[in-house]
């Protein structure tokens, strides 16, 4: 029996990612880091998107800017921490989750989409 060579696929570069937790840790790995440039910004400015049910992070160096949270590096991740923010767009998480994130160059953000995410009961917010 003749030996045939194992030759492993190439790996496609890992897709950006960002788990979100309970607490409201923003989490991203790093594929993130290194595509958005995060280990060269301090702080970041969330949004949310009511209709389409999306986070955007727009990363700033401006610590003043209103809104602006600071970020923190472990590692090779970078996170944030904004329970604050999901309780006012009513999303709830019961365990971490991860999500994909893209880019938005109009809006020059990050952009994470939590429609699998159930809101949470009660009034909604007016539109």
């Amino acid at each position: 029996m003749a030996f045939e060579r194992f030759i492993p696929p190439k790996i496609v570069a890992a897709r950006p990612k960002a788990t979100i937790r309970p607490s409201g840790l923003v989490s991203f790995d790093a594929a993130a880091v290194e595509a958005f440039k995060l280990d060269t910004t301090s702080h970041a400015v969330l949004f949310f998107d009511k209709a389409r049910k999306l986070v955007g992070v727009k990363p700033t160096n401006n610590a003043s800017e209103e809104g602006a949270l600071p970020l923190s590096r472990r590692r090779r991740s970078v996170s944030l921490k904004a329970p604050y923010f999901f309780d006012s767009c009513a999303i709830s998480l019961p365990r971490p989750q991860r999500f994909d994130v893209a880019y938005d160059d109009r809006e020059s953000m990050m952009l994470i989409s939590v429609k699998s995410v159930q809101r949470k009961r009660g009034r909604r917010p007016q539109r």
